[in-house]
């Protein structure tokens, strides 16, 4: 298989796990092994303007990496965007198993096959910490109204900012939000000004926060991961409380 096609494959199932209320997309990438690549793309968005040359940010954006996973990934998201609204609508209980089968999938993998289980069980805390900060989202203990721009906004940010996460996805943000049904119909329709608020929220997640999660991933790998393993755990609630 070539890179190209590898890339690609990566990247569209990167975007079905993200349209797709569940695990994020960043945790696929972590199972094609270009994760840390992908954010070191998007880190070159990041870097000082006064420290970088074109020539720099061409090669720290790695375009030949970049342009076959997004491209991947645009096109996951536009398909998948009908295929879900058919499954919620014809065949709402079977969806919900299958995305809290996958969750469970995706903690079995980070905190029992990636690490050795006496090693991650040294990040109990951290565990525990997300299963409680999800599990208070999930059953709606934080209430927030998202229907006016700015907050539909942060509603962007801050579920861009699971996508770039090896946790929940960035749609089951939208979940336990309530906007996700918004962003479902405004794909399905290329309906881009209805959401461009929640646009905004990912633009400005993507240019603050790549570079401070490479930093952090890479010197607490084992604890960001137990991190979010608790909170994919803590929103398997939300799946069947807000998906309707």
């Amino acid at each position: 298989m070539s890179n190209v096609l590898y890339k690609f494959i990566a990247g569209f199932f990167m975007g079905i796990a993200e349209i797709t209320p569940g695990i994020s997309g960043a945790t696929i990438a972590g199972l094609f092994n270009v994760y840390k690549d992908f954010l070191s793309s998007l880190t070159a968005f990041s870097q000082n303007p006064k420290d970088i040359t074109f020539k720099k940010f061409m090669k720290n954006l790695n375009i030949n990496f970049l342009f076959p996973l997004l491209t991947g990934m645009g096109i996951a998201i536009y398909l998948a965007s009908f295929l879900i609204d058919f499954l919620i609508t014809n065949y709402l209980v079977i969806f919900k198993i299958f995305l809290s089968i996958v969750m469970i999938i995706a903690v079995v993998k980070n905190t029992f096959i990636d690490h050795k289980w006496n090693e991650t069980m040294k990040y109990w805390i951290s565990f525990t910490i997300g299963i409680v900060v999800a599990s208070i989202i999930s059953m709606t203990l934080l209430s927030l109204n998202f229907e006016n721009y700015f907050m539909l906004g942060l509603a962007g940010f801050f579920a861009f900012s699971a996508f770039l996460l090896p946790g929940i996805s960035g749609s089951l943000v939208l979940v336990m939000l309530g906007v996700y049904p918004l962003v479902i119909e405004s794909i399905k329709s290329l309906d881009f000004i209805a959401i461009a608020p929640l646009l905004f929220g990912f633009f400005l997640s993507f240019l603050f926060l790549p570079k401070q999660i490479v930093r952090g991933f890479i010197d607490n790998e084992e604890k960001v991961k137990m991190l979010f393993s608790g909170l994919i755990t803590g929103s398997i609630p939300a799946v069947w409380i807000h998906i309707n």
